[in-house]
């Protein structure tokens, strides 16, 4: 019966508040400090960019489609031609296309404040420190390009933009806007040039989407799961350490006269760990869920990532704890405890992010159990489902497995100097 032996470790473990502290109040302050002093590298609480950008239009766009109509009626073409043109030109209208899609876009609008002016105002909008660039459109700019786009005439025209050098970031992305609108319009030159259709290309290409839907990580969700995997790694360290004291104390050798086989007794600490790791990481994520809204969507896949860290963490602790008997000396679980806890978290991550899978240190990180605990954690709050998650958790139980197998072949036998 292995049950005693659970109901032991834990006794042993509520009676060393110490250990307590180490194992439950340390996590929650360094996830404290490091979450809030540490969230500006992160991209957290960063102010918002917000700009004040003019327009001025001196073109009439309308008036400019007329005119490219009457442009092609004068060239005599084929009915079917001249219909071809003026529908493309109903339908490119670059003006409208830099208003209502590009400055209209849904991020743009967010951060750029797009105010329409009349010519008489411009100089009254230079001296006005609050706009951060004027965009001026000039006088038949829409019957250029569209000359330019649908009857391959050379066209010098060009919007022109006024930046005011006191607010050096805004007025970049302002031309990198521009910029992009350009290759925007370039693509639709090319599109129009092979005689499809704007609304038909939509169509068969629907919404353009991000590639990555993943949501972004702050610093209190990447600590919360830095120190809860890091401090984990000290639940094996302590109770591998209180198993040999009790053998220098001679309790493991009144459980063998007590005629109780050593592997119940062994088995005992793989359990035990697992629950006590169990219980410590829903204690640490519930706290971090109601002071810091620490929310995990898929629970199921949480409690499934967290069972297989423990296990992985139980079979670490009977690898200790079996080769502290054999050289009898506390001596692995002290030098596991205090040099390869920070190694490990370090390459795992714990601390701060060391890069991706691709890097030779997230590539190591993700070989230690912590590592690949945060691994699928860090993807859960991203919004990965299970599947995406698969390896990490397969990893983690042959972890333990292995783990396990070296711990029985490294445990005295009975007959062995104990």
């Amino acid at each position: 019966m292995i049950i005693p032996f659970i109901k032991k470790d834990l006794l042993v473990l509520y009676r060393n508040p110490q250990e307590l502290l180490v194992l439950l109040l340390m996590p929650l302050i360094l996830i404290m400090i490091l979450g809030f002093a540490l969230g500006g590298l992160m991209g957290d609480n960063q102010a918002p960019i917000s700009m004040k950008v003019a327009l001025l239009d001196r073109s009439d766009e309308q008036r400019d489609v007329e005119a490219f109509n009457q442009k092609v009626q004068e060239k005599e073409l084929p009915v079917e031609a001249a219909e071809a043109l003026s529908q493309g030109a109903t339908q490119l209208k670059p003006i409208q296309i830099l208003v209502d899609e590009v400055f209209g876009s849904k991020e743009l609008k967010e951060i750029v404040q797009l105010d329409m002016i009349d010519s008489d105002k411009i100089d009254d909008i230079r001296n006005d420190e609050s706009f951060a660039a004027i965009i001026e459109i000039p006088e038949n700019y829409t019957l250029d390009i569209l000359s330019a786009v649908l009857l391959e005439e050379p066209t010098a025209t060009s919007i022109k933009l006024f930046k005011n050098e006191g607010k050096e970031i805004s007025t970049n992305v302002v031309e990198d806007v521009l910029v992009n609108y350009q290759k925007q319009l370039s693509t639709i030159t090319l599109v129009e040039k092979e005689g499809i259709q704007l609304e038909a290309l939509n169509e068969k290409l629907g919404a353009v989407e991000t590639v990555s839907k993943q949501d972004p990580i702050n610093s209190m969700q990447y600590y919360t799961v830095g120190m809860s995997v890091m401090f984990i790694l000290f639940i094996a360290s302590n109770i591998s350490s209180f198993a040999y004291r009790e053998k220098q104390t001679h309790v493991f050798n009144r459980i063998l006269l007590s005629n109780t086989s050593r592997w119940s007794y062994f088995i005992g600490i793989f359990t035990s760990v697992i629950i006590i790791a169990f219980i410590q990481q829903m204690i640490l994520y519930g706290v971090t869920s109601l002071i810091f809204q620490i929310v995990w969507k898929d629970i199921v896949a949480f409690m499934i990532v967290n069972v297989s860290l423990c296990f992985a963490i139980g079979g670490l602790a009977t690898l200790l704890t079996a080769l502290n008997f054999r050289i009898n000396s506390e001596s692995v679980s002290n030098f596991f405890g205090n040099v390869i806890v920070a190694i490990i978290s370090f390459l795992g991550g714990s601390f701060i992010p060391v890069g991706d899978s691709a890097s030779v240190i997230g590539m190591l990180g993700n070989y230690t159990p912590n590592g690949s605990g945060m691994t699928a954690l860090l993807q859960l709050l991203q919004g990965e489902k299970l599947a995406a998650i698969y390896p990490n958790i397969l990893y983690l139980l042959i972890f333990g497995l292995i783990m396990l197998t070296l711990a029985v072949a490294s445990f005295p036998k009975r007959g062995d100097a104990i």
